[in-house]
């Protein structure tokens, strides 16, 4: 049957602007997750030390100050303050020295999101054999930080893309439960809680796409309050 031209012109128009198909599994197949790196510090010692070195930096300035002020704006010699600024330099040195010797024992790794059914997963696993000695308070709440232990490592395990020393050298291969758990009963409180913070953060992402629905909420906003005037006729 032949069309006329405009009937022609219709079906050529239907077939442009006709939806596509919509495909659930094809949609979700552009789930992301988010990645991050974390860089820990293996040297507490040495940490410990620097802290210790900055507060006498801190100290020994604040009396070259005080030794400066009490010469009235002399620039006579003063074998006190001279032995000061000594000190200071020499523990600067020695904070250099720290500061090198501590980013030497860092570690840096690239995580990764867990999708929820895995974390779920390991929710389940750990209620499943993670259970009060009796109901007391006191045993539940260890239950419940047993559990906690056993969810994090686990998501360091499967969360963790790679790790990087300070020297370049990139261990790619997956991490394992037993060596997550060697990570966290390792590492200083402090460090363990930077790495533990931070799978948690691109695992649960709570406020994620905020911004998103900010911008999005700001813009019908606008949108909405135009004058009629301003609406396009279709």
């Amino acid at each position: 049957m032949t069309q006329t031209p405009e009937e022609a012109g219709t079906a050529i128009h239907d077939e442009f602007v006709k939806p596509d198909k919509f495909d659930l599994a094809s949609a979700l197949n552009k789930v992301s997750y988010p990645t991050d790196n974390v860089t820990v510090y293996l040297d507490g010692y040495k940490a410990h030390e620097l802290n210790l070195v900055l507060d006498l930096i801190a100290e020994n300035e604040e009396k070259s100050e005080r030794l400066s002020a009490q010469k009235n704006g002399t620039i006579a010699d003063d074998p006190e303050k001279e032995a000061v600024d000594a000190e200071i330099e020499k523990l600067k040195a020695r904070e250099q020295v720290l500061l090198a010797e501590i980013t030497g024992s860092a570690l840096t790794f690239k995580i990764r999101g867990v999708a929820p059914k895995v974390w779920r997963l390991m929710d389940k696993e750990a209620r499943r054999t993670i259970k009060p000695a009796s109901k007391s308070e006191e045993d539940v709440f260890e239950a419940t930080l047993e559990r906690n232990e056993f969810v994090n490592v686990r998501l360091l395990a499967k969360g963790t893309v790679s790790i990087t020393d300070a020297h370049g050298n990139v261990d790619a291969g997956a991490l394992s439960i037993e060596n997550a758990q060697t990570i966290f009963d390792s590492l200083i409180e402090p460090e363990y809680y930077k790495l533990k913070t931070a799978i948690e953060n691109v695992t649960f992402a709570h406020t994620l796409f905020q911004n998103v629905t900010l911008q999005d909420a700001d813009f019908l906003s606008k949108s909405s309050a135009a004058p009629a005037s301003q609406a396009t006729s279709v």
